[in-house]
């Protein structure tokens, strides 16, 4: 297809089929990728009991242990505000709480009630790219198998992070994302509310998903859903200020963070120390940090790439055109995924559980036969792989000056740029030579 698209293209608006999106018949194809996502995810658990024992199962239940505390700090009122390693936005007070109440009601204990969280959490996240599968088999040949690669693609691509997603509470705000972005398959006056309303609530939590706003059409549909994602992040946020006090002081604590080791940007420096640079890894704001000469520079630079990767990307939107006849799914979700790994290799932290972020959203690229980012995809998928060797077996020896820790890293980093610009790069190329299609 070459050309741009015409105005009497269908958009997303307009219904492709009659038929029904979940019938028997793509249940019963989806029993294959369930018994996998049962059997992986059974696996993690008894990694995150010790039931098998792990590389480092303080790993997986550090971060636990400080959300129990958190926890006891809101349930007397108040933000733990004398805690450095207390970092995130109002809205995870809702999250890390939720495990409290649900002991309160059932006994279970903080750690078994957080666990439940994340494994549901990541249950319907599977759930919704399997229902995505399905509605682009409705749009685009009904009587066809679905194809289930963005689905095997989540499946994997989880697993293969370990058992530290159930120990951080980055899956339930991913859940949330992906629910903005599986909105997608419908469009009416309360799907853009909703949509907005989800990409809101995941701001509050922990601010990426704000990153989705990105790839939301212009005019009357993209300010609705913006709206309400106005609406659905400054409503919890007063609220919990006006109910605990401090609600804001997350934003003086991510002023002060330094150049976490795993980040982009620290790896020349982990280069630079087998070489002699005299840098230093501190442990501080519940972090390992690089310091030395330099790294205040760095810092800014952090902060200057990631307002310059934005611009970008508003600069690519407003030669896109992204108008509602012209916007689709497919857009929405490589926007999106282009903006949360922008904001990933310019941040000045790059956790192991950072990359939980983007597999929800490689998987829905895979669901969608018209994504560019199919390519992008699968390199995210293998820079994916190599995580848990970097985090958490390679971790102390990257933290004590190991000789091929800081190496492996850096390879790992690297793949995370290459996939970060060859995704703008399809993204650009494919907007401009074809048009925005308005299929799914």
């Amino acid at each position: 297809m070459t050309g741009r698209q015409t105005a009497t293209r269908p958009a997303l608006t307009t219904p492709a089929t009659t038929g029904r999106v979940i019938t028997r018949q793509r249940a019963r194809t989806a029993v294959l990728p369930a018994a996998c996502w049962a059997w992986t995810r059974g696996v993690l658990l008894l990694f995150t009991y010790n039931v098998i024992p792990y590389i480092s199962h303080g790993d997986i239940v550090g971060d636990v242990k400080t959300y129990n505390r958190w926890s006891q700090a809101f349930a007397s009122g108040h933000f733990p505000l004398h805690d450095p390693q207390w970092q995130y936005p109002p809205g995870a007070a809702i999250v890390i709480a939720l495990p409290r109440i649900v002991r309160s009601v059932t006994g279970l204990s903080y750690y078994s009630a957080f666990y439940a969280m994340a494994v549901l959490a990541d249950l319907i996240t599977f759930l919704l790219v399997v229902y995505r599968c399905w509605y682009a088999a409705e749009r685009s040949a009904p009587t066809r198998r679905p194809d289930y690669t963005g689905t095997w693609a989540y499946v994997v691509a989880i697993f293969m992070l370990g058992p530290i997603v159930y120990g951080r509470y980055d899956i339930v705000v991913a859940m949330v994302a992906t629910l903005a972005l599986v909105l997608a398959t419908s469009s009416t006056e309360w799907t853009w509310r909703l949509r907005g309303a989800a990409i809101g609530l995941g701001a509050v939590m922990k601010l990426w998903p704000a990153a989705l706003a990105a790839g939301l059409p212009k005019r009357v549909d993209g300010r609705r859903a913006l709206l309400w994602a106005g609406i659905a992040a400054l409503l919890p946020a007063l609220a919990l200020a006006a109910a605990l006090p401090g609600a804001f002081e997350f934003l003086t604590g991510q002023q002060n963070r330094g150049l976490e080791v795993e980040s982009v940007l620290a790896t020349p420096f982990l280069i630079a120390r087998q070489l002699g640079y005299p840098g230093v890894i501190r442990h501080q704001f519940g972090a390992f940090e690089i310091t030395g000469p330099g790294i205040g520079a760095v810092r800014i630079c952090c902060e200057a790439l990631t307002v310059a990767g934005f611009a970008w990307l508003l600069w690519w939107r407003r030669r896109a055109d992204l108008v509602p006849g012209r916007w689709s799914a497919a857009v929405y979700y490589d926007v999106a995924l282009v903006a949360v790994l922008i904001a990933i290799v310019t941040s000045r932290v790059l956790s192991p559980q950072y990359l939980v972020w983007v597999v929800a959203l490689i998987a829905l690229c895979l669901t969608s036969p018209k994504s560019a980012l199919t390519g992008p995809c699968w390199l995210l998928l293998a820079a994916i792989s190599l995580t848990q060797i970097e985090f958490p077996l390679l971790f102390p020896r990257l933290v004590h000056g190991g000789r091929w820790a800081p190496w492996f890293v850096t390879g790992r980093n690297l793949m995370l740029v290459a996939a970060t610009f060859w995704a703008a790069r399809s993204l650009r190329r494919a907007v401009h030579a074809a048009g925005v299609s308005a299929g799914p």
